[in-house]
């Protein structure tokens, strides 16, 4: 029975320890922003986290997918997201926290629409 015991409480440490690491922003450099103009392949409106992956071709013209984590879908629409904001196709450009690893990647700030309108914690005019 005590063995049973330690392997719940175990299980338990290690289920909360994964939930705080997917929540944890460790992973993104927040000292450094980047801006990434591409064209966005997939958009997914979800809980926990809203994500956008975007074709972005570098100064050679080779052309890399960028995974964006978003804010969650409720928080976006409080700063006028929808579900239809973009879709793949748009040519988008946003200012993200890059990932840590200098891998293809960032947690979003901010994104220049393509009728022009700036979504996000920037004000307008800022990418």
């Amino acid at each position: 029975m005590r063995k049973l015991s330690i392997l719940g409480l175990a299980a338990a440490a290690l289920y909360s320890g994964a939930s705080f690491a997917h929540h944890s922003p460790i992973v993104f450099d927040r000292t450094r922003e980047v801006t990434i103009v591409g064209v966005v392949t997939e958009f997914k409106w979800s809980s926990p986290h809203a994500w956008m992956h975007i074709d972005v071709p570098d100064k050679d013209g080779k052309t890399y997918n960028w995974g964006v984590e978003m804010n969650p879908a409720s928080l976006l629409a409080r700063s006028g997201w929808r579900a239809t904001t973009v879709k793949p196709g748009d040519k988008v450009e946003v200012l993200v926290y890059p990932l840590r690893n200098d891998e293809k990647g960032g947690q979003y700030i901010s994104i220049k629409l393509p009728d022009g309108r700036t979504l996000g914690e920037k004000p307008d005019g800022v990418l």
